[in-house]
């Protein structure tokens, strides 16, 4: 049998907690190193088909990505990364206190998600299917409640979204959570 002194316990709880700590800020340094390399395009896209109203968004297109998106959405993935999937790439559209997570919101992500919840019978694809088809049609007018919806579902407490970014808060937050390779502002 073993028997640890005092002093032996305290060293050895001292040493697990550094180990800890340098875990946790390789972790992190290497996630915020991680990042997405993205190009930004404004396009002028129709919001409302009774009088051809248009509005400015803001579309990335991700290069030299490591996995395609059927490996990142497998056709037969668990609801929870569905919504986890819609609600991280929200993030990008909306104002609120906190957001933990980010995915650049891609036409071919949405693509795939849509393909994703087709193949699904998912307790909640009305909701999924209602804002991925908004997003296809690059309509974001809508991005706070659909990050509330999917916020509601997940049971979230913190970092309910309360409004919409401005294009140029819309840049600011791509620039800072994903690398910006070049920034297209034709039409």
């Amino acid at each position: 049998m073993i028997t640890i002194k005092g002093g032996k316990i305290i060293i050895l709880v001292t040493v697990l907690c550094i180990l800890f700590v340098v875990i946790a800020f390789i972790t992190f340094f290497y996630l915020q190193n991680n990042k997405s390399t993205v190009t930004i395009m404004e396009k002028q896209v129709v919001v409302s088909d009774k009088d051809s109203e248009t509005a400015t968004v803001l579309q990335i297109q991700e290069e030299e990505r490591e996995e395609t998106v059927e490996e990142e959405f497998p056709i037969n993935m668990h609801e929870n990364r569905v919504q986890t999937a819609i609600h991280r790439m929200s993030h990008q559209k909306i104002r609120a206190d906190e957001k933990w997570g980010f995915l650049p919101l891609t036409d071919e992500r949405v693509q795939r998600l849509i393909e994703v919840v087709e193949a699904n019978d998912y307790k909640h694809s009305e909701t999924y299917m209602a804002i991925l088809k908004r997003w296809e049609r690059h309509d974001f007018s809508q991005a706070d409640k659909d990050h509330n919806a999917i916020w509601t579902i997940q049971n979230g407490t913190i970092g309910k979204a309360t409004g919409l970014l401005t294009i140029e808060e819309e840049k600011a937050f791509i620039r800072k959570h994903f690398k910006t390779i070049e920034v297209d502002f034709a039409n």
